[in-house]
């Protein structure tokens, strides 16, 4: 057969099937939609309405950052590959419940900043296809948004590096494919199995799992393990003697106790059979990342790999309607190597949002750092600094995920 004959035909069948769908997009105002809030289903449900088929829905949140590093020597901040940045973002936001039980999420990211490393970049920082069996089962693939934790910055230990000390976001961001089970209905718990690829080459990554259980009380847990494969290629930066393949254990376990006018929550994780980077020292501001600490023998990783975090969050404006300005307010710690003797790291992460309007939104967040080592002689035995971060963003349409 003519190739345009084919493609005409082919063309013509897609057509076709375009046709039989009526499709309508969906950009309303909702009176009882903040921007301030925190809210996503991910694992545990659906954040569309699958009772509105083929009906797309559009959000869009446009953010101004600003970012400026101090710490207590002019050489640890210089240390850093900026010491400041400014920057905008803007988050579309499309997602749609589609025919044969299945959904769609996207989250198509533009960035333009002052850092030097980019001007202006465009990502995906969330394509999801989630199909599910019935309300209580599902499988999603592709960039999955994932968030079970109450931790704003921590909750990274057992699914890798990924979005780690990224401060003000508590969604973070996994490629895998994910089976993902809820009883929520019946007061049971919701759990998770997925697979990790790694591409170019194609390879499997890892693989983990999870379970995450609410009381009728406000008591909340939820444990994760992972199972992970560590590669040449990403491994001889730091361990230059590192050949072929490896792999090793990572955990995450987590208490709290939520309300309605807060939470507060206790987390802890780690690595068994590691060896390479500390876990969450490789963030765009984490001092600790210039001192390279790095586990070089496995029987030390459970030790040095060891986490513990704890915080907690408020909502004013739900406790008092006088405060209605005031959102969100929260504070929380982290403590790197709380089991060895080679360094300690402090983290701490204080923050509040304000409600300028419902969909224009002040975030600042407060983050010092404090390191005491003796790993490394040529640099300081204290680094102590401090990171503030200012957020201006405003809402359009009602994004089914708060990214920001």
């Amino acid at each position: 057969m003519d190739r345009k004959i084919l493609t005409m035909l082919l063309v013509l069948m897609v057509w076709g099937q375009v046709q039989a769908q009526k499709i309508s997009f969906s950009l309303k105002n909702d009176s009882t939609f903040n921007a301030a809030d925190d809210y996503a289903q991910t694992s545990e449900g659906f954040d569309v309405n699958v009772n509105e088929v083929n009906v797309v829905n559009l959000g869009i949140q446009i953010a101004q950052d600003v970012a400026v590093a101090n710490a207590n020597r002019d050489e640890i901040v210089d240390a850093l590959s900026n010491r400041s940045y400014y920057r905008q973002r803007i988050d579309l936001n499309l997602s749609s419940a589609l025919p044969e039980r299945t959904n769609v999420y996207s989250i198509i990211t533009f960035l333009n900043d002052n850092s030097g490393n980019s001007s202006a970049m465009v990502t995906i920082s969330n394509l999801e296809v989630e199909h599910f069996f019935n309300n209580n089962f599902k499988f999603r693939v592709g960039r999955l948004a994932n968030s079970v934790s109450e931790s704003q910055f921590f909750g990274r230990m057992a699914l890798e590096e990924t979005s780690a000390h990224v401060f003000g976001r508590k969604l973070f961001v996994n490629d895998a494919l994910e089976f993902d089970g809820s009883f929520k209905k019946r007061d049971g718990p919701t759990f998770f199995i997925g697979l990790k690829p790694v591409f170019k080459p194609f390879n499997l990554k890892g693989v983990y799992a999870g379970i995450h259980q609410a009381f009728k009380s406000g008591m909340q847990l939820h444990g994760i393990f992972s199972l992970n494969r560590q590669f040449e290629a990403d491994m001889t930066r730091y361990i230059p003697d590192f050949k072929g393949k490896d792999v090793y254990f990572a955990y995450e376990a987590e208490v709290a106790y939520k309300q309605r006018g807060g939470t507060v929550f206790l987390n802890v994780g780690g690595n068994a059979g590691y060896t390479g980077l500390l876990p969450h020292a490789s963030g765009r501001f984490d001092f600790l990342n210039q001192l390279m600490p790095v586990v070089s023998r496995k029987g030390d990783a459970l030790k040095e790999t060891f986490t513990p975090s704890a915080g907690f969050r408020t909502y004013p404006a739900k406790m008092n309607p006088s405060l209605k300005f005031l959102p969100q307010v929260g504070v929380e710690a982290e403590v790197q190597g709380a089991l060895t003797n080679r360094f300690t790291a402090l983290n701490v992460c204080a923050y509040c949002k304000v409600n300028i309007t419902r969909r224009m939104v002040l975030t600042y967040y407060c983050t010092p750092q404090f390191i005491w080592q003796d790993f490394q002689p040529d640099k300081p035995s204290f680094m102590g600094g401090v990171v503030n971060y200012l957020r201006l963003s405003v809402t359009v349409g009602k994004p089914t995920r708060m990214f920001l």
